[in-house]
């Protein structure tokens, strides 16, 4: 609920979509991605074998509902995580996907987890 106030907050528009369990793209012929990026430390290690064995990174963020953050207003912490996410994303979306240096992009793409 935290995360779609803030989501509302901001004036994102979200369209009604289906949940996709991560399963489904652990499935032979399913697409195939690049990197998977994994934003709850508790999980990463439950992850399935991916198809193709795309790179991975953790982009590790409090516990919200389990007030985590250190911030006494929740929403506040929701908005501020929000809005850092965006922030990598947008850095993200700029990289070079199609550099022939796959080292340097999987070094780029992990060190957004130290972004703020």
């Amino acid at each position: 609920a935290l995360a779609l106030q803030a989501i509302d907050t901001a004036g994102i528009a979200l369209r009604p979509e289906r949940q996709y369990e991560w399963n489904e793209f652990a499935r032979p012929g399913a697409t195939r991605a690049d990197f998977v990026i994994t934003m709850d430390e508790s999980v990463q290690n439950m992850t399935p074998r991916w198809v193709g064995q795309p790179d991975t990174a953790l982009w590790a963020y409090p516990d919200l509902v389990g007030g985590a953050t250190g911030e006494e207003d929740p929403l506040k912490a929701a908005n501020a995580m929000l809005m850092s996410l965006r922030r990598r994303l947008e850095i993200l979306a700029s990289l070079p996907m199609r550099d022939p240096d796959r080292a340097a992009l999987r070094f780029d793409v992990r060190d957004l987890a130290h972004l703020h």
